[in-house]
């Protein structure tokens, strides 16, 4: 009976501590699954909007290499888009060429109003590491709105829980 009790009394404390949140301007709400995923600053996009990036500070999440990697999420938020999820898609992939290892349209972090999402990959010409990513894009009436979750390749796995926790969230 205690073990029950204080089990409850985690879940409620972690469910009081999951950060519930609106993109302004929007309808579309999301949820950090923690309190290791910290605010570091909004970027103005070229576009008419605004960038939100996350990071995840929850513990070291280390590669192969033993290098220290700092996954985030990065939301990109376009009022009065005019082209489609298709038109999206493209043209984040001209301002970054990926491998795309999946798609899916369903489920997975796409809102109940539809979407589209992929799991990608690419080598950064910088550092020379391999990094993997969820980009989840739907439209919310005229603003597009692109969920970017990453990391390096060989700690994407790790991730991946809290990855897919913060798409499933997205309503």
């Amino acid at each position: 009976m205690k073990r029950l009790l204080l089990t409850l009394a985690l879940l409620m404390a972690f469910a009081a501590s999951a950060q519930h949140l609106t993109i302004p301007g929007t309808e579309v709400q999301y949820r950090l699954n923690s309190e290791d995923w910290v605010y570091v600053r909004t970027f103005q996009h070229p576009k008419g909007g605004d960038i939100y990036l996350y990071a995840y500070t929850g513990h070291n999440v280390v590669d192969l290499e033993g290098d220290t990697v700092l996954p985030f999420l990065r939301i990109y938020v376009v009022r009065d888009y005019d082209g489609d999820l298709y038109d999206l898609a493209y043209e984040r992939y001209e301002a970054q060429p990926y491998q795309a290892l999946k798609e899916y349209t369903k489920g997975e972090g796409l809102p109940s109003s539809g979407g589209l999402g992929y799991i990608g990959a690419y080598t950064n010409t910088a550092d020379q590491k391999d990094y993997q990513f969820y980009m989840t894009y739907f439209l919310s009436k005229r603003t597009s709105v692109e969920f970017r979750l990453e990391t390096t390749k060989d700690t994407f796995n790790d991730m991946e829980f809290e990855f897919k926790d913060i798409l499933n969230s997205i309503k």
